[in-house]
């Protein structure tokens, strides 16, 4: 198992020294959605597609339910999702409302175990290593 990374020319603004760059960037490959996450469940366990499948649709609704309410979720040997808030600081107690918070988002703490998991993957740069959007940029035509 290993992550591919392409090569990517990128105009960098902040730093010490800003300019064109060259970076690695992973390759993201296919999406594994609910389909072929119940085929899944269905190959390893007594679990038909359908109950597997419906499963996956309960711990959706479940998991939005929760996070709507503000309550973290933890799931074992991958980590916890919870919501969060980014707001202004202000200078009194009185100006803290409602409109002090600028956005809401999703943040994800992988489990200790995952997060070692993840430093041991083998990477490795793309063979291929053409995706649109992320070419280097020359000045040579494309054959």
């Amino acid at each position: 198992m290993s992550l591919f990374f392409v090569r990517v020319q990128r105009m960098i603004t902040v730093g010490l020294t800003p300019g064109l760059k060259f970076l690695a960037r992973i390759k993201k490959k296919k999406t594994i959605g609910f389909d072929e996450l119940a085929n899944r469940i269905q190959a390893r366990s007594s679990m038909t597609r359908g109950d597997a499948y419906g499963v996956l649709l309960q711990l959706s609704d479940i998991m939005v339910e929760e996070l709507m309410e503000g309550n973290p979720i933890e799931i074992a040997g991958v980590g916890t999702i919870y919501p969060d808030f980014r707001a202004k600081a202000v200078n009194t107690l009185e100006e803290v409302t409602v409109d002090t918070i600028s956005s809401r988002r999703l943040k994800f703490r992988p489990d200790n175990k995952l997060r070692d998991k993840i430093k041991t993957i083998k990477v490795e740069l793309d063979p291929i290593e053409e995706i649109k959007g992320l070419q280097l940029k020359t000045d040579e035509p494309n054959p």
